[in-house]
C-alpha cells in the first residue's frame, strides 16, 4: 500500500535525520554539514571539496548571481552557507522537511531565512525568486512533477531552476524511501518533465560518472585502507564492497 504523504515524509526524515548526524557520516564530509555525492575531478581528494565542486557546477548554470535565490531541501544548510560567497543572506531562503535539519541550517547559515516546508506545495505568491537550486533531493519529492510545477509557478521570468538529481532503475521504485511515480525511463522523458511543466529551455548534463562512480570509488579506497590498517574486519569490508555494488546496480542515470 502506498504510504500517505505525512508518512513518507516521516520516514524520509527519520532516515535522513539519524544518518546525516551519525558521528561516522560527519568525519566523512568533514564536519562542513555537506550529505551529497559530490561532483569528483581526477585530482579532487576529500568528499568535501566534492560537494563543493557540486555547487560550482551548479551556479555555473547561473550566470548573473543576483536577485533572491531559494535553496530547495536545503539539508543541514551547507548548500545555503555555499550560496554567501555570491549572494548576500538577504538574498537566501532554504527550506526543509525536517525541523532537526532546520535547527542546524540556522548556525551554518544565521543570517539567511529559513522554513519548514514541503518542496511540493510552495507557500510562496507567484514570480517570488530570480532562481532556485536543490541538491540531490528532487527523486525523493511526491512528486517531481508537483514540484516542477511549483517552482515554475514562484520564479520570476527568465528564472532559473539548476539541480542535480537521480534517476534510478525502475525495480527500485518499490523501495520505501522512492516514489515509483518519479521513475523515468529515459533521459529524453525527463527533459519533457520540465517542459510541460513550464521551462523553456532545459540542460541537463549526464554526470553519473563524476557524481556517483566516483563517490563510490573514493568510499571504497577508505574502507580498503582502513581494513589494510586493520581498523576494520574482513567481513565488514565484503559487506561495504556488497553494498556499494548493490548501489552501482540500483542508479542507472546521475544527472545533473
Amino acid at each position: 500500500m502506498p504510504l500517505l504523504p505525512k508518512e513518507r515524509i516521516d520516514l524520509i526524515n527519520r532516515w535522513y535525520d539519524q544518518r546525516m548526524f551519525l558521528p561516522g557520516a560527519q568525519r566523512h564530509y568533514s564536519y562542513s554539514d555537506f550529505h551529497n555525492y559530490g561532483y569528483w575531478f581526477p585530482s579532487t581528494r576529500s568528499q568535501r571539496k566534492a560537494c563543493e565542486n557540486l555547487m560550482e557546477k551548479l551556479l555555473m548554470f547561473i550566470p548573473d548571481k543576483t536577485g533572491s535565490i531559494l535553496d530547495v531541501a536545503c539539508g543541514k544548510g551547507a548548500t545555503t552557507r555555499y550560496l554567501l560567497k555570491y549572494y548576500k543572506p538577504a538574498q537566501v531562503t532554504g527550506i526543509n522537511i525536517s525541523a532537526q535539519q532546520l535547527q542546524r541550517c540556522r548556525r551554518n547559515a544565521p543570517l539567511c531565512s529559513f522554513q519548514l516546508m514541503d518542496a511540493t506545495d510552495l507557500n510562496f505568491g507567484d514570480a517570488t525568486f530570480n532562481d532556485m537550486i536543490c541538491v540531490e533531493a528532487a527523486f525523493h519529492f511526491n512528486t517531481r512533477v508537483d514540484f516542477l510545477r511549483e517552482a515554475a509557478r514562484v520564479l520570476k521570468p527568465g528564472g532559473r531552476l539548476v539541480l542535480s538529481d537521480r534517476l534510478t532503475a525502475r525495480w527500485t521504485t518499490s523501495k520505501p524511501l522512492e516514489v515509483p511515480t518519479n521513475y523515468v525511463k529515459t533521459i529524453e522523458d525527463y527533459r519533457n518533465l520540465y517542459l510541460a511543466s513550464g521551462f523553456e529551455q532545459v540542460d541537463i548534463v549526464d554526470s553519473t560518472e563524476e557524481c556517483f562512480t566516483r563517490f563510490c570509488l573514493h568510499c571504497l579506497g577508505r574502507a580498503q585502507g582502513r581494513f589494510g590498517r586493520g581498523l576494520m574486519s574482513r567481513r565488514a569490508f565484503e559487506q561495504i564492497k556488497s553494498e556499494w555494488l548493490w548501489k552501482s546496480l540500483r542508479l542507472n542515470i546521475m544527472s545533473l
